[in-house]
Formats: structure tokens, sequence, C-alpha cells
């Protein structure tokens, strides 16, 4: 669940959990746009695609580790 907080100076600022912020990632790379509309820089694009792919690593190794099979795998 995002959480907002204001700042001492007064701006607003929401945190997200991970599983929010990977959602507002891959649309912010889908659409080329932050949330405010304003467009991503080459190292903003970056850094969020480092992001979801870590989250797809991290996932692969929870599976691996609980012997769970990954969705492609269940398809065959």
């Amino acid at each position: 669940m995002a959480t907002l907080i204001k700042t001492k100076n007064g701006k607003k600022v929401v945190l997200l959990n991970p599983a929010e912020r990977g959602k507002r990632y891959s649309r912010e790379l889908a659409n080329g746009r932050k949330h405010d509309g304003t467009p991503l820089t080459d190292t903003e694009a970056a850094f969020r695609m480092g992001v979801l792919n870590e989250r797809k690593t991290q996932a692969k190794i929870y599976n691996k580790k609980n012997g769970l099979k990954v969705k492609h795998e269940k398809k065959r």
C-alpha cells in the first residue's frame, strides 16, 4: 500500500511498496514518460529497467529454492 508523507518543507512524497513500484516503472517505460508527464531520460530508463530485471531475477531464485515452476514452464 502506498504511503503519502509530507516533508519538512511541505513537499508531498509517495512511498511505494516493491510491487507498486514495479508496476509504476513498467508503465513509465512503456509510455516513455514519468507519472507527471515529463519524458524519461536515458539514465532514468536504465535505472527502471534494472529495477524490473532485478525483481525478475529474485523471483526466479525464490521459485527455484522453493520448488515452484515458472509460468512459462507450466504451459508446456
